[in-house]
């Protein structure tokens, strides 16, 4: 059965936190909304990341010609400023850019999922949620959280 994602991850966290209630079972979750996570992600990691998960090289074209030599400038009262590189931030409204950014946060989730504890869920084990820039981490306890 298919559901919408945001809907999956609430039901795993409310399971979690109710398993978690019990005398002989413990849970220790952390919330990560990551600031201006569009705004915030390198060119060069998208590029290094699109190389890895092995992107033909023909949209690895594509992307770079949609993100190298951006520039940017500021309209005042004075005068407009000197362009500036833009060297981070995803295309805001390019259809893209959620794959693209999914892509790249791709490794952040691994990276995280294989240093942190897991959570026994039904003899599922359970380390990491994430939904955009959401990120929910569970473990059975405070130690194996940090």
């Amino acid at each position: 059965m298919s559901c919408e994602g945001c809907y999956e991850h609430n039901f795993v966290l409310q399971t979690a936190i109710h398993m978690g209630r019990r005398a002989w079972m413990q849970c220790a979750i952390a919330w990560l909304d990551l600031a201006n996570a569009f705004g915030s992600m390198p060119h060069q990691h998208i590029f290094a990341m699109l190389l890895e998960f092995g992107m033909p090289e023909n949209f690895l074209q594509l992307v770079r010609e949609l993100y190298e030599g951006c520039t940017t400038a500021t309209c005042s009262m004075v005068g407009e400023t000197p362009k500036m590189p833009i060297h981070s931030g995803m295309k805001q409204g390019c259809p893209l850019s959620p794959i693209v950014f999914n892509l790249a946060m791709e490794t952040l989730i691994r990276a995280i999922s294989s240093g942190l504890g897991d959570f026994n869920l039904y003899d599922n084990r359970v380390n990491i949620l994430a939904y955009a820039d959401d990120l929910v981490l569970i473990a059975e306890n405070p130690e194996s959280l940090q």
